[in-house]
C-alpha cells in the first residue's frame, strides 16, 4: 500500500510520499507555451519541470513543476485559483492528477495498486457537494504520462480533511498515530493563511467549533493584488504581474522588471499588510465574540511568513504561536493521518 498526501492551496501544491517532499505552484501550462529554440537543449540546465498527459484533455501536453514560473511567461500559466467550483474545474482535476503522476514516479511499478490519498479543502466546504465531487474524482484508476513514463495510480481510498487540521495533526500527532492530550482536551483556534482563504478554526475535544469557525474568502493573493495595485500607479510599471510579487517579497522587497528596471516596494507591501491584517482581525473578532476560552491560538499556513508577525502583534494574544515550516504543515499532518490509516488497514 502506498500513501500520498498533498495540499492544493491556491497558491502552491505541496506533496509528500515515503520517497519525497515536494513544493510546486498550483498551475499549469500548455506545452506550447514553452516556446521553440534550436539551441536551450544544448545549453539549457537541468528542467524544473515535467511534461504530463491525461485522457481527461487527450493529444493536449501540459508542463508543471517547481520551475513552471521561470519556464512558462506569466500570462500563459493557468491558475487554478478561483472560488467558483474550483474543485470541478479542468485545471484542477488536471493539476491533482499530475500530482499523482509525479508521486508515483518515484516508485518503480508501472502500476500502483491500493494508494491512499489524504488531502484537504478550505474547512466550510467539507461534507459538501464540493467535497463529494473531489473524492469522487479521486477516488479510482488513474491514468497519466509523465515524460515518456506512463503511470496507473489505483486509488483506493480519498480522506479529505479540513485545512487546518493537518497543521493540529503535524503537532499533536507522532508519527506512530498517538495523539497528544492537547488535542483531546483543549480548546484550539487555528488561523490558517492561504493564498485564496484565511481559515479560522476552533477545536474542543479534536471536534470542530462550528459558531467559532469560519472560512474567509481573501488571502495572499488579495495581498500582492493591492501592493500590485499601487506599484502600477506610482511607477507606471504596465507589465506588473501579481505573480511577480511574492517573488519579490522574497528578493528583498523588490520586483525585477528587467535586469535594468528594479522597482523596491516595501513601503506598498507594509500598507497591505497592514490594511489586511486589520480586517481580518474584525472579521476574527465577529466570529470569535470572547476570546478568553481559548487555550491556544496557532497561527499558520503559507502566508504566515509575510503576514503573521503583524498579526500577532496586533491580535495581541500571548499564547499564538507561530508554526515553524508552516508551509508544509498541514500536508505533514495529513501524511500522519494517511500513515495511520495504513497501518490500520
Amino acid at each position: 500500500m502506498k500513501i500520498f498526501a498533498f495540499d492544493v492551496g491556491n497558491g502552491f501544491v505541496k506533496a509528500k510520499s515515503e520517497k519525497r517532499t515536494l513544493i510546486a505552484p498550483s498551475m499549469i501550462a500548455k506545452e506550447s507555451a514553452l516556446g521553440d529554440s534550436s539551441i536551450a537543449e544544448q545549453f539549457g540546465g537541468e528542467k524544473e519541470y515535467q511534461i504530463f498527459k491525461s485522457p481527461m484533455d487527450e493529444g493536449t501536453s501540459y508542463v508543471w513543476g517547481e520551475g513552471i514560473k521561470e519556464a512558462v511567461e506569466a500570462r500563459k500559466l493557468l491558475n487554478t485559483y478561483t472560488h467558483n467550483n474550483r474543485y470541478d474545474s479542468k485545471r484542477f482535476k488536471l493539476l491533482s492528477q499530475f500530482i499523482l503522476a509525479e508521486l508515483a514516479s518515484d516508485f518503480e511499478e508501472d502500476v500502483l495498486k491500493d494508494v491512499v490519498v489524504v488531502t484537504g479543502m478550505p474547512s466550510r466546504e467539507i461534507k459538501t457537494s464540493a467535497d463529494s465531487q473531489l473524492k469522487e474524482f479521486l477516488t479510482g484508476k488513474h491514468l497519466i504520462t509523465r515524460g515518456d513514463m506512463e503511470k496507473v495510480v489505483n486509488v483506493k481510498d480519498v480522506r479529505i480533511l479540513e485545512q487546518p487540521l493537518g497543521t493540529l495533526l503535524n503537532l499533536y500527532m507522532t508519527d506512530d498515530a498517538k495523539i497528544h492530550k492537547d488535542l483531546k482536551t483543549s480548546t484550539l483556534s487555528v488561523l490558517d493563511f492561504g493564498a485564496g482563504t484565511t481559515i479560522l478554526d476552533t477545536y474542543k475535544n479534536m471536534k470542530r467549533i462550528e459558531d467559532e469557525s469560519e472560512t474567509y474568502y481573501e488571502g495572499m493573493i488579495d495581498v500582492y493584488k493591492s501592493i500590485a495595485n499601487q506599484i502600477r500607479k506610482e511607477h507606471d510599471a504596465k507589465n506588473l504581474d501579481e505573480s511577480m510579487i511574492e517573488e519579490g517579497i522574497r528578493n528583498n522587497y523588490t520586483v525585477e522588471l528587467s535586469a535594468r528596471k528594479k522597482i523596491p516596494f516595501e513601503k506598498e507591501a507594509n500598507q497591505a499588510i497592514n490594511d489586511f491584517v486589520d480586517t481580518l482581525i474584525s472579521k476574527v473578532d465577529r466570529t470569535l465574540a470572547s476570546r478568553d476560552h481559548i487555550d491556544q491560538f496557532i497561527v499558520t499556513g503559507g502566508g504566515s511568513q509575510i503576514v503573521a508577525q503583524q498579526f500577532s502583534v496586533d491580535f495581541g494574544e500571548d499564547t499564538l504561536e507561530i508554526v515553524e515550516n508552516s508551509q508544509l504543515a498541514n500536508v505533514e499532518g495529513y501524511y500522519k493521518f494517511a500513515h495511520a490509516i495504513a497501518k490500520k488497514g
